[in-house]
This record gives C-alpha cells, structure tokens and sequence, in this order.
C-alpha cells in the first residue's frame, strides 16, 4: 500500500473517530439539558442513548478501516480476507441497526403503538441483514475451501499438520 494510501485512511479513521467522540459529546449534552430543564427526560435520555449508538457504530467503521488498511495493509487478494473483512464490517451494522431498532421501539412505546411499525420494520431489517450475511457465509465457505493456503517453498509447516501426516504415516 502506497504512503498516500495509508495518509487517507489514517485521517478518513481519525475523521470517523473525532465525529463519533462529538455524538458522545451531544448526546451528553442533550440528556443532561433534559434533565435540568425537566423536558422529557425519558425521550432525551432514548435520544442520548441512540445517539451513542451511531457513535458506537462510527467509531467501529473508523477502527476498521483503519486496521484493516493501515495496520494490516490487506489488500485482500484471498477469498478468505475478503469474507472476514465482509463479516466484520456487516456485523458492525447489523448490531447498530439491532440496538437502534431497540431503542426507537422503546420511544414509540411510551406515546403511541401506531409508531412502532418504524423500528418493527428496522429490527426486521436486522434480521435480514443477518440472514444474508449467514447465505454470504455459507456461499462463500466453498470458494474459500477450495482455495488452498500459500506456502512459501522453504517454510516449514505448522505442528498441527505434521502430526496429521504423521497420523496418516501410521495408519496407512
């Protein structure tokens, strides 16, 4: 990976990471105005809380991308590296989705059920997005079995496989 490369990741993640310290800022702000001045606490504390959460999930978006191209310089070339990379990042969204859908079903609790289609269809779409991301899973197992791992020609392989040749010696 060039240096511009790793300059623009490093400061996309810094970017992620100072807005998401900012959420926290707001939402900390926001819930304790709420309680001074008495104005519905509860929904000012939801709101902080939802707030946290997108800070939560900007801050996870920020860490990954900055692990996954600054400190791992991962270009991903492998079936595998790509898949666990997916995984990762569909994880992250699927969790913030899951915990926002939580906390508006909570909101709309307190004032009318009519409102609780919103987050119904949110957590459902949580749920779709972890379904297709099993289906990514299960799809993407093959073409990363198939795919054996590189060796070099002078390494030395691992423990584990020289006891399973030793094993076969033996048994066969």
């Amino acid at each position: 990976m060039t240096l511009f490369s790793r300059i623009l990741y490093t400061a996309i993640a810094g970017a992620l990471l100072a807005a998401s310290v900012l959420l926290i800022g707001v939402a900390i702000w926001r819930t304790a105005t709420g309680f001074w001045t008495g104005d519905g606490a509860l929904d000012t504390m939801l709101d902080g809380i939802g707030l946290i959460i997108i800070a939560v999930a900007v801050a996870d978006v920020g860490k990954f991308l900055f692990e996954e191209e600054v400190v791992n310089d991962r270009e991903l070339r492998r079936p595998a590296e790509a898949r666990g990379s997916l995984t990762k990042f569909m994880t992250i969204i699927i969790i913030a989705l899951s915990l926002e859908s939580l906390v508006l079903i909570t909101k709309a609790s307190q004032t009318r059920m009519s409102d609780i289609v919103y987050p119904g269809l949110l957590i459902l779409l949580a749920v779709l997005a972890m379904v297709g991301l099993g289906l990514f899973q299960k799809l993407s197992q093959n073409a990363t079995a198939a795919i054996p791992p590189e060796r070099d020609e002078g390494e030395k392989k691992p423990e584990a496989d020289r006891a399973r040749s030793a094993a076969r010696k033996k048994a066969g």
